[in-house]
């Protein structure tokens, strides 16, 4: 599982257009995005990649145990 390290990532863009192009409810986008829960590497990937397309996960989010 993943968990954001930076709290307010994406705060510039609109959650819900954002949510629906990487397939997140957006509930569950502002939730990863505020740190309140842990996500998948899969939604990890989609997020990072939709940053930004050279980043890797390690960039924006830190793996953590269950």
């Amino acid at each position: 599982m993943y968990k954001v390290k930076e709290i307010g990532l994406l705060d510039e863009y609109n959650k819900v257009k954002v949510a629906n192009q990487i397939g997140l409810h957006p509930d569950t986008l502002r939730k990863v995005l505020n740190g309140k829960v842990k996500c998948s590497k899969l939604v990890a990937y989609c997020i990072t990649k939709f940053i930004d397309s050279n980043a890797e996960i390690d960039d924006y989010f830190e793996r953590v145990e269950e």
